[in-house]
């Protein structure tokens, strides 16, 4: 694995940056955004159907995957920068 993130030759050492701050700041983002994606089907609880609260729902899910999934490859790239 170590052979993977050599250094390239001519690499320049730089002063910690965004990728520090992505990763101090992920987990905020990873509970407001689920939060904040969450919110419809709340909302749906109180104003639609309950065949308009199932389609609701499933939308949900698949946008919160697709957040997480996101997330993590932030996350993975921001890590592999500070590793580097």
């Amino acid at each position: 694995m170590s052979q993977w993130l050599r250094k390239l030759p001519g690499y320049q050492v730089y002063e910690p940056g965004l990728e520090r701050k992505i990763l101090h700041e992920l987990p905020q983002f990873i509970v407001l955004g689920g939060l904040a994606l969450g919110l419809p089907s709340l909302l749906a609880r109180f104003l639609l159907s309950a065949k308009a609260q199932r389609i609701i729902d499933i939308l949900v899910i698949a946008t919160e995957i697709f957040f997480l999934g996101m997330v993590m490859t932030l996350a993975i790239a921001a890590f592999i920068v500070m590793l580097s």
